[in-house]
């Protein structure tokens, strides 16, 4: 099967954006010896750097915060973290209340807040027990920081960081898609049912995102999972695009196959895609 990338724009501009490197936000006086949380990279639009956690919806779960020493023989000596969970850090990075800061209740830290890199080790493990199972249907995040360290120099740009908690939905997995595009619009899309293999990944509350958008176009596409006959649907092409789902059917028991087909509104003639996911692997 021939394969087109097209890009959507739906009547907004393309907002480009590039990360260049700086100096002032990166640099780490040239030294060696960093001791830093293992996080995502991150750049000046962000106040903290952020790293998504998957994990099972269950009574123990685990969040691993990872420390880590950038020597190139690791650790000189033993080195002695001390770590604290700052609520206040997931409010800075989330403004909008989008991601809470995950109550009290619902994990337990180690018995220390100290964890240590063994010398000549560059890292150590600090695992915080979760009880995800508890979870509603909203998003949590941990703000985490590195109060101090008994060797090396504290990173300014990680000792800092938001763990994002992502619990892994049943929907997540591997899965055979039928596309039927039943209104094309001025775009120049075929009508002949095609298919294609695609992975859901979990990026919310029942929340599963798929690289591309209807087998044709670049961006991507998201399904909420609310009940057996309401799945959401949200898409990227170029911009956020206006969507309207006219039915759709999941089977919740299993997860093993989902159809949905809906409206995409855009300002030079409307689309309608009919989609037939069928779960391939886990």
């Amino acid at each position: 099967m021939k394969k087109y990338v097209y890009t959507l724009m739906a009547g907004l501009p393309l907002l480009l954006s590039a990360c260049l490197k700086d100096e002032g936000v990166f640099k780490e006086n040239g030294s060696q010896g960093i001791v830093e949380l293992t996080l995502a990279a991150r750049n000046t639009s962000t106040p903290y750097a952020v790293k998504s956690i998957a994990i099972e919806k269950e009574a123990a779960a685990t969040l691993p915060v990872t420390v880590n020493y950038t020597g190139e023989s690791g650790a000189p000596e033993e080195v002695r973290v001390t770590l604290a969970v700052v609520d206040s850090i997931v409010g800075a990075l989330y403004p909008d209340n989008s991601v809470a800061p995950l109550p009290a209740e619902y994990y337990e830290l180690p018995p220390s807040n100290v964890v240590t890199i063994p010398k000549g080790g560059k890292t150590a493990t600090y695992a915080i027990k979760v009880n995800s199972s508890l979870f509603p249907a909203k998003s949590y995040a941990m703000g985490v920081k590195i109060v101090s360290a008994s060797a090396g120099v504290v990173s300014g740009n990680y000792s800092t960081g938001v763990y994002l908690l992502l619990v892994r939905s049943g929907w997540e997995g591997t899965y055979k898609v039928d596309y039927q595009w039943h209104e094309t619009g001025s775009f120049d899309i075929p009508h002949e049912p095609f298919s294609d293999t695609v992975t859901l990944a979990t990026v919310g509350p029942e929340t599963l995102e798929v690289t591309g958008f209807g087998g044709k176009f670049a961006g991507y596409t998201r399904y909420t999972f609310v009940s057996e006959r309401e799945v959401k649907v949200a898409a990227f092409s170029g911009a956020d695009l206006r969507v309207s789902v006219k039915s759709c059917r999941a089977d919740v028991a299993d997860f093993s196959i989902f159809t949905v087909r809906y409206t995409i509104y855009l300002t030079d003639g409307d689309l309608e895609l009919e989609e037939t996911y069928t779960r391939i692997s886990d």
